[in-house]
């Protein structure tokens, strides 16, 4: 159901507009003045605002002004409702964020039209937002392991990375590798080698268990780890929980040189002074490198 707000200083006015707008099924909610509208607003945007002008304190070209600048980019149609008709005051509701003028006496008939048409726009807004929503979603989602895919990753390690400078809080980034996947591949086939991806993803989501923990597919047969607020010594105690639990899902792989199993080998860095995103990158993958040189199926860090 849609939800009206409709703004006038007159209690009169305010029960009249509301009657007018019950042909259209929706949720119609009151305030006596701009300064209450822009409260309702901050509490909960509706799916269009009908506002008087002529108001005191905060008038209607205010009230729009102040809403549009406290919703950015969300769009709600706003429809002024006023005596005004001159060409200069419509240019200027329009100019501070006006979609539409309704004249007053308001005619029952052209009110419910008008509104129909803004909560038809505002509806197509509000479908567009959620398509986008999906498609970001699918951008940053990989279809394979149906985890978070590299560029999900990057774009979540970016803000991870603000906030955590700000805060002076510590991350950590566990990257690893499926050892000897290519003789997996080899061996056993692409099709089992995706079925091998696939449980490998599943094993290590199942194994992070705090929400803000991301995990996420590098490429290839590398997966990443970001830790929120962890220092290294924690991201290698997770690093070794992830270790065992390759062991534990005990996915065969015979033609392995480690284990008979499909084993992962890890390298963990945690963010430090004066370090850049790059380089706690490069340190994870110095440790990785590491790792697989001391014999795989490990941590380090």
């Amino acid at each position: 159901m849609p939800k009206v707000l409709v703004v006038d200083d007159s209690q009169t006015q305010r029960a009249v507009i509301a009657e007018y707008l019950k042909p259209l099924n929706c949720e119609v909610t009151l305030a006596s003045s701009g300064e209450e509208a822009l409260m309702q607003v901050t509490e909960h945007v509706p799916d269009l605002i009908i506002m008087d002008v002529e108001m005191p304190g905060l008038n209607g070209f205010e009230a729009c002004k102040a809403i549009r600048g406290f919703l950015q980019g969300n769009w709600v149609p706003i429809v002024y409702l006023t005596g005004r008709t001159e060409p200069s005051d419509l240019v200027e509701g329009l100019n501070v964020g006006g979609d539409a003028y309704i004249t007053k006496p308001v005619h029952q008939d052209v009110l419910v039209a008008i509104s129909k048409a803004m909560l038809r726009v505002s509806k197509l807004q509000s479908e567009l937002i959620t398509a986008n929503k999906k498609l970001d979603e699918v951008a940053h989602f990989d279809v394979l392991t149906q985890i978070m895919n590299r560029r999900g990753y990057e774009d979540m390690l970016n803000r991870l990375w603000k906030d955590h400078e700000r805060r002076k809080a510590s991350l950590s980034v566990l990257l690893m590798d499926i050892d000897f996947f290519k003789k997996y591949n080899d061996g056993y086939g692409h099709i089992k080698g995706d079925e091998c991806l696939r449980e490998v993803a599943q094993t290590l989501k199942n194994e992070l268990k705090r929400p803000i923990d991301v995990l996420a597919r590098y490429g290839g047969e590398e997966f990443v780890v970001l830790l929120p607020d962890t220092d290294i010594t924690g991201a290698k105690a997770v690093g070794v929980r992830l270790v065992s639990a390759m062991k534990k899902a005990n996915i065969e792989h015979k033609f392995s040189d480690a284990q008979p199993y499909v084993t992962v080998s890890i390298g963990a860095a945690e963010n430090a002074e004066n370090q850049t995103i790059s380089s706690i990158l490069q340190t994870a993958d110095e440790a990785l490198y590491k790792a697989k040189e001391a014999g795989r199926d490990q941590v380090i860090g």
